[in-house]
């Protein structure tokens, strides 16, 4: 058998009542925690300003574009330094391998043993991505008609 609606807007009914009460506790406690009620319960007036710092959402892409940038900007000047030669003995074989510093290749184009595949394609797809931004072509910069 189903319940009945007579007792479900009962439910709803006494549901509500519970929910304003709450709220009201609730927000009393939020209101502790940032500040603006003092210890006898009274409200302090405050600026939003002085709670919280408010920023727009046009601020917030703004910051976020310039530190995009900033990343690529470091990336390219990374990508422009040279490594330096470190040699290596492999104990096993017994042949030298001269690996460098930046690209972690040896003088035969292969990477050393604990450098995995995945975490290389990820280096090369970072190092890609910094060289496709700062690409400029010549004709478009040099030759543009007005």
């Amino acid at each position: 058998m189903g319940r009945s609606n007579r007792s479900r807007k009962r439910r709803d009914e006494m549901n509500k009542i519970k929910k304003d009460r709450y709220d009201a506790k609730e927000l009393i406690r939020l209101k502790k925690t940032l500040g603006l009620l003092d210890a006898d319960g009274k409200e302090i007036k405050m600026e939003i300003g002085e709670v919280a710092d408010i920023k727009t959402s046009k601020e917030i892409k703004r910051a976020a574009k310039s530190k995009e940038q900033q990343e690529l900007i470091y990336e390219h000047q990374e990508s422009l330094e040279k490594g330096k030669p470190i040699a290596q003995v492999n104990e096993k074989t017994g042949v030298e391998h001269v690996y460098n510093s930046k690209t972690l290749k040896d003088q035969f184009g292969n990477y050393p043993a604990w450098f995995k595949k995945k975490k290389t394609a990820k280096r090369l797809r970072k190092k890609q991505h910094a060289q496709k931004k700062n690409f400029k072509q010549a004709w478009t910069t040099v030759n543009v008609p007005l």
